[in-house]
């Protein structure tokens, strides 16, 4: 034992009694196993005597069957045996000749009473079948942080031997974390105490993220439950150590397939924007020099003049989806602008009905506008999203009614403004209207067949909507016919999913001192 080698190495400067005061029994055998010194303590732990010249072999015998293994205990072993209600833990070592003498090596026995350490151990061995599963790694922990158990997994799956992680501090052993792993922190053992007694008054369980780190260095997540508990006469942490490797694998598989799926998502939606654009600039010449022909051959052929406008109705056709797209794939990358400004909802729901009630008249069918209820307010928003909103709604209402009536009517409502379109349509089964809002969804019956569509006009509609603070939804629905309604806030409040110009300079809302006073329904430049 060190440090009765260097009791033996300083012995000049130590008093002569310095044995006697150790808290250890020391008993000292000569080269002929015959015993030659024992302190007071050991005397008191063997309660016997222990007379000058007994063999080692004698004083086993006299001891008792318990001890028997004792005469076998060789140097640097150590061995635990019952006696007199006690246990003594009882270590072997080879003392070390006096400095320039002759004297061989004689054997030294270091005695201590682990009595209580050893029952506390095989109690909480005991109490661990019962507190903790066996697929788990277990410690018990004193309010300190130290550890006073380990099960046989918990050392095993940390590369420690047996009892080998027996009184170190848990902030060796571990460094919390946060929920996904990331962050992890040493902690000194002030922030462990102070944890402890968290979960001390508490008097519930606490669970956080760590790593614990192995005997060769490296470390695994686990997720740790603590909780108080009473043994013996101690309060003391009960804690459990579950191995999250595999969670936290998955997490990574997840989050790394998650960012590749939103890079191909904004690959697609780059492609979108740029084959849009690069459709839409040929189709615009085509329907200038379409309406061109159509100006000059007014008064010529009739089957010419049926096939320009044939030509002119495709293209517009084509330039609404290839539009469409495009604000799709400007809503999946969050490049979509709004630019809120004075407003007047009447003034442009006057100038959606002028447009589509003479394309309702060629089809037969009637197209309502009530007159507003409410008081009539000047509202702030972006005109030409309300007009393509307003747009989409008042398109399907007439795509899928093949006679009858559309109604549109504006109630202006305390801060919001409230459009309702009603049709005398077919309906929409209730088992598709859970899926109306999605993008290119259609139903699937010779209606929709027939109308056509990519089935992004109410998906945009709605997250336009949303962008300004505001929502769209299908109010009723019958075999006779549906009404959708549009509520706007008088003023945009909407966290805005897009890039908002205010003035001229971006912005996150709306400003309601905005003194801008682009005219009403008319697209503002650049769009």
């Amino acid at each position: 034992m060190s440090i009765i080698r260097a009791m033996q190495r300083v012995a000049p400067a130590l008093p002569a009694d310095l044995a006697e005061r150790l808290p250890v029994g020391i008993c000292a055998f000569d080269t002929n196993d015959q015993l030659v010194y024992a302190n007071a303590l050991i005397r008191r732990l063997f309660d016997s005597p222990l007379p000058r010249g007994e063999t080692r072999k004698e004083l086993v015998t006299r001891l008792g069957d318990s001890c028997s293994g004792l005469a076998n205990l060789r140097p640097g072993q150590r061995m635990v045996v019952p006696l007199g209600g006690r246990l003594l833990e009882i270590e072997s070592q080879v003392t070390e000749p006096a400095t320039g003498t002759a004297t061989a090596a004689g054997l030294l026995w270091v005695v201590t009473d682990q009595s209580a350490e050893l029952r506390l151990r095989a109690q909480l061995a005991e109490e661990a079948t019962f507190l903790a599963h066996s697929h788990e790694a277990f410690l018990v922990v004193d309010l300190s942080g130290f550890v006073r158990y380990a099960n046989e997994l918990c050392e095993r799956e940390r590369g420690h031997p047996p009892g080998g992680m027996i009184g170190r501090n848990l902030t060796e052993l571990e460094r919390p974390c946060d929920a996904a792993y990331q962050e992890a922190k040493a902690q000194d053992s002030a922030q462990l105490r102070e944890r402890l007694q968290q979960v001390l008054q508490a008097g519930g369980v606490q669970r956080y993220n760590a790593w614990h780190r192995h005997a060769d260095g490296t470390e695994h997540p686990v997720e740790v439950t603590m909780r108080a508990h009473r043994l013996s006469n101690e309060t003391v942490v009960l804690t459990t150590a579950l191995d999250d490797s595999k969670r936290l694998l998955h997490l990574q598989a997840l989050s790394q397939a998650k960012a590749e799926a939103e890079s191909a998502n904004r690959a697609k939606s780059a492609f979108l924007a740029i084959t849009s654009h690069e459709l839409r600039t040929p189709l615009t010449g085509i329907i200038g020099f379409c309406e061109l022909l159509q100006l000059e051959r007014k008064d010529t052929n009739p089957q010419t003049v049926k096939y320009l406008q044939l030509i002119s109705d495709s293209s517009q056709s084509l330039l609404a989806i290839i539009n469409d797209i495009l604000d799709f794939s400007k809503i999946e990358s969050r490049t979509l602008e709004i630019r809120p400004v004075k407003v007047d909802p009447d003034q442009v729901l006057d100038l959606v009905t002028r447009s589509w009630k003479e394309r309702a008249a060629i089809r037969g069918i009637k197209f309502v506008r009530h007159v507003s209820t409410g008081a009539p307010a000047v509202c702030t928003g972006d005109p030409l999203r309300l007009r393509q909103m307003l747009d989409n709604l008042i398109g399907n209402a007439l795509k899928f009614t093949e006679k009858g009536k559309v109604e549109v009517h504006l109630d202006y409502q305390v801060n919001t403004i409230e459009f309702t379109i009603s049709d005398s349509g077919c309906g929409i089964p209730g088992s598709q209207q859970d899926y109306l809002f999605q993008p290119f969804w259609q139903g699937a019956d010779h209606h929709t067949r027939a109308a056509g569509g990519t089935g992004l006009g109410l998906y945009i509609c709605q997250q336009l909507a949303s962008m300004i603070g505001g929502r769209v939804w299908l109010h009723a629905s019958t075999p006779q016919g549906s009404s959708f309604k549009l509520r706007l806030p008088q003023v945009s409040t909407g966290k805005f999913n897009a890039r908002v110009r205010i003035s001229g300079v971006w912005a996150k809302t709306p400003s309601q001192d905005d003194k801008l006073t682009t005219p009403m329904g008319r697209p503002a430049r650049g769009r």
